[in-house]
């Protein structure tokens, strides 16, 4: 999970404040990730920090243990990697690379929230065929007159192979415009099942200049090999952006 970014989309909220601590629906907006990782029985979560956050390496270093407990819910080992910099998701990826070489990881942002359904990770691990070394996403729609509630990247085209699995064959990159979608689109959210293949592609498709995101990467990934899109059943929000926190927070 990257959380060492500056939460530029949020601001003034996170002026002083780190994003990821943010209240959704009375807790951290961190916290649904982390649960979200307990429930799939993920072993070890590993955040990617900047040491600079002191009020979120206390909450990592303790509270969520104790909010999970408090659901019953047993706390998987947390590990805490530096990011002196915010030098971008690629950046962040790239750190955690010598604990993700066995196998399949996930790749998980903490601002993006679903509710109504059952946690996103989850849904797209019982989506796959566990005997296939596939990597995979969770994709949501989006409705005419709700892109400005999302991030201007990772619309999907692809081809579906069920009710709600597709055979992603190409993410949008970012752009300057926003989303103002006049029919309905499909785009990949924060929710990625990845090999250690990715890494490869990460260093290759590096872009000059200070951020490196992990776009070009994942753009890349879909081109090179099938990638599995999984319709996520409930709300997603994009809390990362300043109207999509807000509607998280006024959902019913």
């Amino acid at each position: 999970m990257p959380a060492a970014g500056r939460g530029r989309r949020l601001l003034p909220l996170t002026q002083n404040f780190p994003k990821e601590l943010l209240p959704v629906k009375g807790h951290p907006m961190i916290y649904y990730a982390l649960r979200e990782a307990a429930l799939c029985g993920v072993e070890e979560i590993i955040v990617i920090v900047n040491p600079k956050k002191r009020t979120l390496i206390e909450y990592l270093e303790e509270e969520w243990r104790e909010e999970l407990g408090e659901e019953g819910i047993r706390p998987p080992r947390l590990r805490l990697l530096e990011q002196p910099l915010p030098r971008g998701s690629g950046d962040a990826l790239w750190r955690a690379r010598e604990f993700l070489r066995e196998g399949p990881f996930l790749w998980m942002m903490p601002d993006f929230v679903l509710l109504g359904g059952p946690p996103p990770a989850l849904q797209i691990l019982r989506a796959l065929n566990p005997l296939e070394a596939k990597s995979a996403v969770g994709v949501i729609r989006i409705e005419p007159g709700q892109g400005r509630l999302f991030g201007n990247v990772g619309i999907v085209r692809g081809e579906w192979k069920g009710k709600r699995v597709l055979s992603i064959r190409g993410l949008s990159g970012k752009r300057a415009e926003p989303l103002e979608p006049n029919r309905p689109l499909l785009k990949a959210i924060g929710r990625w099942l990845l090999l250690p293949s990715i890494f490869p592609l990460l260093v290759k498709h590096r872009q000059l200049g200070p951020e490196w995101d992990d776009t070009p990467a994942l753009q890349a990934l879909c081109e090179k090999e099938e990638v599995v899109g999984v319709l996520l059943e409930g709300r997603g929000f994009d809390v990362g952006n300043i109207l999509g926190y807000q509607a998280a927070n006024s959902a019913y």
